[in-house]
């Protein structure tokens, strides 16, 4: 710029040589304009020149003085300085323009990349996935969303969003994106299913909103994985589902009790009055059965929703399996190939014998079921010092401890995924109509969930099922259950007093008993039970209670007769589950308790029991 100014300089202010080519120019110029009279220098002017002439002449002469007045050097000096000095100004001010426009350039630049790299380091490290659709196709995708389907940006760039949607849940992401683009949604916030790139199927909740993206139309799509929030609520609902299920069970159970006690009782009876009679006896003996397997459905209801007396106690693993082996091959048939592979060291667990074979034998019964046309059932025992099974889920728990596995495997026709999310479901059954209760498996799951225990399910369709049952291991020695075999059933002649609400089976006790000997006091109603036996306390040698009564609890009779006799013998029965004799009062049972359908000889057995005590 200075360059410049001092040319333009130069080349307008007139140097020493230059003054007599102007005054010879004066000369050039006035003839050129010879039409202008122009007077003669020094002539006198009276009157102001009006005429243009005059006026240029007024004009050449003031200026042609001062160049004559004027010396060059001087005159050439002070423009020089002058321009130096104005293009020095604009030197200055260019410079401090540019430095300030740089010092701003750099200072953008530094907020747009600090903002660029907080930006990136947000979409790259979001706990949510965060994917662009363009025209129904992924256009960008972050970190967080490749690790949730298992592909990556390239492999996804080119597939359309309905492929890795799972077909139930296509119609509705589609529909959901239609709103968006149409602008009948702002945004909208959907679960539904994808495939990842391994094949697993995952549950995602996606919030969509409309966006443009490099000029174009398009959706924004943040979502996350809540597939474990899924499994979680599945199982809060399965325990929701089983916990209902099990109060219907517990309300109903005393009164089928109740009923297949008078039906079982008064069976007995006919067997014993028709030994003489074998129709007849074969007649007595059917009942029996029938009033045996509907006990036993009542058992199965209690035992899923964990409800059913629970035994506990050091248990060998390998000595339940083996006293159960000849039932479990009568279960199976001879058309399935049977055996039994036990582990090295023999396992001890807490557990109620009784219940791990009520395991064994629904799992036969499924086994056979699953191969009608022949097949193989092994069961297999091991020791695992950590629980891993990942078909466990998230349950498995955190202190650890080592487990007695008990596996059962058959090579039948095995289960899809979907049959295997609802075995374990109440009343869930894939066989007739008339041929199965559906409380087989559910039965399995209470027992194992009451034992403390895990059961996994490993199956495929056509390749088999097994089921592995996980039992926690005690270094308890396990203690050997003595037998109690029964006879002739006993005999007395003591006074019983018999306080039960139901006609039936107090009519029946009272049969039962004065056939055997004995004296019956009846009693409707905990406070009849009490009046009677402040009637007749000297005399009475035993007091058989139910638990639960009108007016007072069984509990509450006890309390009462004790404070007046504190020798005095009681016996209690009940027919509610072992959750109803805890709540109440009877966490510590005072004394025995039976528990409905009750039979005979263990009824007569048990009162003679505590009488000769």
């Amino acid at each position: 710029m200075f360059i410049v100014t001092a040319v333009l300089l130069f080349s307008f202010v007139p140097g020493e040589g230059d003054a007599a080519s102007f005054t010879q120019s004066r000369g050039v110029f006035l003839s050129s304009n010879a039409s202008f009279p122009v007077p003669a220098t020094g002539d006198t002017i009276a009157e102001p020149c009006k005429t243009p002439a005059c006026q240029f002449r007024e004009t050449y002469d003031k200026w042609s003085s001062i160049l004559r007045d004027t010396a060059f050097p001087e005159a050439h000096a002070r423009y020089v300085f002058h321009g130096l000095l104005i293009s020095a100004g604009l030197f200055l001010v260019s410079i401090l323009w540019i430095w300030l426009l740089t010092r701003y350039a750099r200072k953008r630049t530094k907020q747009l990349k600090k903002t660029k790299e907080r930006y990136r380091a947000l979409f790259e490290n979001m706990s949510e996935g965060v994917v662009v659709v363009v025209a129904g196709r992924l256009a960008l995708m972050n970190p967080r969303a490749t690790r949730i389907t298992g592909f990556l940006p390239n492999e996804l760039s080119s597939r359309a969003i309905a492929e890795i949607v799972t077909q139930q849940d296509r119609d509705t992401v589609k529909e959901a994106h239609r709103k968006i683009m149409r602008s009948e949604a702002k945004s909208l916030r959907f679960p539904f299913r994808i495939t990842c790139k391994n094949g697993d199927t995952k549950w995602i909740l996606n919030n969509s909103v409309g966006i443009v993206w490099e000029n174009t139309p398009c959706i924004l799509s943040i979502f996350s994985d809540i597939t474990e929030n899924k499994k979680l609520e599945q199982q809060f609902l399965q325990a929701q589902k089983m916990e209902a299920i099990g109060q219907l069970a517990g309300g109903i159970a005393h009164d089928f009790n109740n009923i297949l006690t008078a039906i079982s009782g008064y069976g007995n009876l006919l067997r014993i009055k028709t030994d003489s009679d074998p129709a007849l006896n074969r007649y007595a003996r059917n009942i029996l059965a029938c009033s045996e397997r509907a006990a036993n459905l009542v058992k199965s209801l209690l035992a899923f929703s964990r409800k059913q007396v629970n035994d506990p106690k050091p248990t060998d693993l390998h000595d339940v399996v083996k006293g159960a082996e000849k039932m479990l091959r009568r279960i199976i048939g001879e058309h399935i190939e049977f055996s039994i592979i036990f582990s090295k060291a023999s396992p001890v667990v807490f557990a109620d014998s009784n219940q791990i074979i009520q395991v064994l034998m629904n799992l036969a019964t499924n086994a056979r079921d699953a191969m009608p046309g022949g097949g193989k059932v092994t069961i297999r025992t091991e020791t695992v010092d950590k629980l891993e099974d990942p078909l466990i889920g998230d349950n498995i728990p955190a202190e650890g401890g080592r487990y007695a596995l008990l596996a059962f495997e058959d090579t039948g026709v095995g289960m899809d995924e979907t049959l295997v999310e609802k075995i374990f479901d109440p009343f869930f059954t894939t066989k007739e109509a008339g041929k199965a209760s559906g409380l087989g498996l559910a039965t399995i799951y209470g027992i194992v969930k009451q034992q403390k225990g895990f059961v996994a399910v490993q199956t495929n369709p056509g390749s088999g099922t097994t089921f592995n049952i996980y039992l926690p291991i005690i270094d308890t020695p396990a203690e050997t259950r003595q037998v109690i075999r029964i006879g002739t059933p006993p005999r007395g002649t003591e006074t019983i007093l018999v306080c039960e609400d139901e006609a039936d089976i107090r009519k029946l006790i009272r049969e039962i008993l004065e056939s055997h000997g004995y004296s019956v006091i009846e009693a409707r109603d905990g406070e009849e039970g009490i009046d009677s036996f402040r009637h007749h306390k000297d005399k009475i040698g035993l007091v058989l209670l139910d638990v639960i009564m009108p007016k007072k609890s069984g509990k509450d009779v006890h309390d009462i007769i004790v404070s007046i006799n504190p020798r005095v013998k009681t016996l209690f029965m009940t027919g509610y589950a072992a959750e109803t004799l805890q709540n109440a009062g009877l966490n510590e049972p005072v004394s025995g308790c039976l528990f409905k359908p009750i039979e005979t000889d263990i009824l007569l057995t048990e009162i003679r029991r505590i009488l000769d005590e």
